[in-house]
């Protein structure tokens, strides 16, 4: 049913020919009959465009939590970014979990300090299981910014084939929110971790301190110069 519930273009497009077609055959022939397959066939395109409208379906609430997301982290908005989160997220890479309360302490963090000039989320694709209540998200960021920090300030600007992995979850009826942050694809010389992370270490017990450094022209993400 994705057809009717998430793309009609080409339903309700056949719809909106097939009246276009009777009206010209209406106009030939001046047979009432095409005037009133012309009526029903624009009749069911409006139909099937307000069916769209109102048949919100899973998959496009996990993209608009995606895009949610993104909007919050452009706009520096903290507390909706976190929002957007679970509980127990975790940031995984290559077999290593962060834990979930430095994921977010380290997610607020950047997002508080980070200053973006645009971001934008390209080639989404997003899925969710009727069954399990759980989704996954892939796609692309094209950014650009600034990092303002302890040790200064760092401009960055990443390249178009960085692509991220989010693990989603009905956390209520309707409302999907991120339980699992994934780099998929990122550019050259990527550590495992973000940039300016440290491994969290026998200290970062949950509660603790997320274990934070500076920066440097290495780190990914970045291409730039510190100020």
């Amino acid at each position: 049913m994705e057809f009717l519930s998430e793309d009609p273009t080409y339903l309700a497009g056949g719809l909106g020919l097939h009246g276009g077609a009777f009206l010209i055959a209406l106009k030939l022939t001046q047979q009432g009959k095409y005037l009133i397959r012309a009526a029903v066939a624009f009749a069911l395109a409006l139909m099937v465009v307000g069916v769209e409208r109102v048949w919100v379906t899973d998959n496009e609430r996990v993209e608009e939590t995606v895009y949610g997301l993104a909007r919050a982290v452009a706009s520096r908005d903290v507390p909706g970014v976190l929002d957007r989160l679970t509980p127990d997220v975790q940031y995984v890479a290559r077999g290593n979990s962060m834990p979930s309360a430095t994921t977010r302490r380290m997610v607020e963090q950047y997002v508080r300090d980070a200053q973006f000039d645009y971001l934008q989320v390209t080639h989404l694709r997003a899925s969710a299981g009727g069954q399990s209540r759980r989704g996954r998200a892939e796609f692309r960021v094209v950014c650009g910014g600034s990092f303002h920090g302890a040790y200064g300030t760092l401009n960055f600007v990443a390249p178009n084939n960085m692509t991220w992995s989010l693990g989603l979850r009905e956390t209520s009826p309707g409302v999907w929110k991120v339980n699992r942050i994934t780099p998929v694809t990122l550019p050259a010389h990527q550590n495992i971790l973000p940039a300016g992370f440290v491994r969290p270490g026998p200290e970062d017990r949950p509660g603790g301190p997320p274990h934070f450094a500076p920066p440097t022209q290495s780190q990914p993400l970045t291409s730039g110069r510190m100020s």
